[in-house]
């Protein structure tokens, strides 16, 4: 098979439609792996997160599966006409924003957060920690410990941009992308310990220490969306 390069706008829609187009006219057969991200993001010519974001769209259209940890596979069977989801937010360019905004919402919110919410946030936790024994992650359980801190930033502007931030993330394709991560246990871990230094340094008002780790979570999130799942 041939891939072209991409050169234009809407990246992932143009990498998922020639995958189609591949598995469609039969060059890529059911049960057939995918070349590997690495590969195929050359043949392409675009960065694994975008290939990766075409790739979770081809697997919410029900075209392929991904198997984290083995690679992405022409799905044997589909229920229904496939189609390529449409979103208006890139998973990727969400994290990037958030790296912006979020670890200063939080350095605010240490500063002014009240007893009442960091009970809220040791609630939130407890829950987290229950996820991860259970080898699951909640995407309810860390909207909620976010939202706390963002609710407590007493920049109202703040406060508006990085909740329509969260609320872009409610498409199907990033939902999934989140999702996969989280199947990797070593990235469940990382979740939790970081939520935690978040918790820690909004008990202690300490807003360099919110600041610091809230970045290196958004900077964990954004590098291991980057990173190879096969």
């Amino acid at each position: 098979m041939k891939f072209k390069a991409v050169t234009q706008n809407k990246l992932y829609t143009q990498i998922a439609s020639q995958i189609s187009a591949s598995i469609e006219d039969g060059s890529l057969r059911p049960g057939e792996q995918l070349p590997n991200e690495r590969d195929l993001a050359q043949q392409l010519n675009v960065s694994r997160p975008s290939l990766r974001e075409a790739l979770v769209a081809l697997e919410v259209a029900g075209l392929i599966d991904i198997r984290v940890g083995v690679g992405a596979f022409v799905r044997t069977q589909r229920e229904t006409p496939a189609f390529l989801p449409e979103y208006h937010r890139s998973p990727v360019e969400i994290i990037e924003a958030r790296l912006l905004i979020e670890p200063e919402v939080a350095a605010l919110a240490a500063a002014a957060i009240d007893d009442a919410s960091i009970a809220e946030l040791d609630e939130v936790l407890a829950l987290m920690e229950q996820d991860t024994d259970r080898a699951e992650w909640s995407p309810t359980h860390d909207r909620a410990l976010h939202s706390i801190v963002v609710r407590n930033c007493p920049n109202a502007v703040l406060r508006e941009i990085a909740m329509g931030l969260w609320s872009a993330r409610d498409s199907e394709i990033d939902k999934k992308m989140h999702g996969h991560l989280a199947e990797l246990e070593s990235v469940r871990s990382r979740i939790l310990q970081d939520h935690r230094g978040i918790g820690a340094a909004m008990r202690r008002r300490d807003a360099e220490a919110a600041r610091k780790v809230m970045r290196d979570h958004m900077l964990f999130v954004s590098e291991t969306m980057s990173a190879a799942w096969d």
